[in-house]
């Protein structure tokens, strides 16, 4: 897994880089200017969009990296956490009233795992979910709606875990027509070890987990 996400990571950059080379990205300051332009309506949609695209398995860098480039870094940020969090937790209701069965094929064996993680640790293991670039973040909202992790834990260990990862991406949206900044840079090196941190994180868990079972 962690092989596919960091795959999944270098090809969202080299996409960005060919999109900033190739394609006249308009500057940030004009489109928040046009995005202003569209009343107060206009953030609320946005995260309206976020919410459903994450329960859609809409890829969730690609909203995040649009939020910082429509709305800047601080406000981006804060609708797209908002949007993927209301998104999470619509996935995490729906898995939760189907029932095990209905999802139980997308996890196979890895599923007991799961629950004795959420069960033990729900805010620390969901956290290290949202640090997980190797794990589909939709995929997981699902996932955790068949263990036994409490929905406000969940809840507040996606609001956290996502800050990060969404804060990095919307600096990139925000600096999309000159990657080759500094900001830029530092954001990209700043994933990296995040997802590093996450993949480490997660083995603990995941290897108490199973001893404790």
């Amino acid at each position: 897994m962690r092989r596919g996400g960091l795959i999944l990571l270098v090809l969202l950059v080299v996409a960005l880089a060919v999109l900033a080379q190739f394609v006249e990205i308009p500057d940030g300051a004009v489109l928040r200017d046009e995005v202003g332009k569209a009343g107060g309506a206009a953030p609320l949609v946005f995260a309206v969009v976020c919410a459903l695209g994450t329960a859609v398995f809409f890829p969730k860098p690609v909203l995040a990296t649009a939020a910082g480039l429509l709305f800047g870094v601080g406000w981006g940020s804060v609708l797209a956490i908002a949007g993927f969090t209301a998104g999470a937790m619509i996935a995490f209701t729906i898995a939760r009233r189907l029932g095990r069965a209905a999802v139980e094929g997308w996890l196979g064996e890895r599923l007991h795992v799961l629950e004795q993680v959420f069960a033990r640790k729900g805010v620390e293991a969901t956290l290290v979910i949202r640090l997980l670039p190797v794990v589909p973040f939709t995929l997981a909202n699902y996932g955790a709606g068949v263990t036994s992790v409490r929905d406000r834990h969940f809840a507040a260990g996606t609001a956290l875990g996502l800050v990060p990862s969404t804060v990095l991406a919307a600096v990139l949206g925000d600096a999309l027509s000159d990657l080759g900044s500094p900001r830029s840079i530092a954001a990209l090196s700043i994933w990296a070890v995040l997802a590093a941190v996450g993949v480490w994180w997660g083995r603990n868990l995941i290897t108490g987990a199973a001893r404790a079972s």
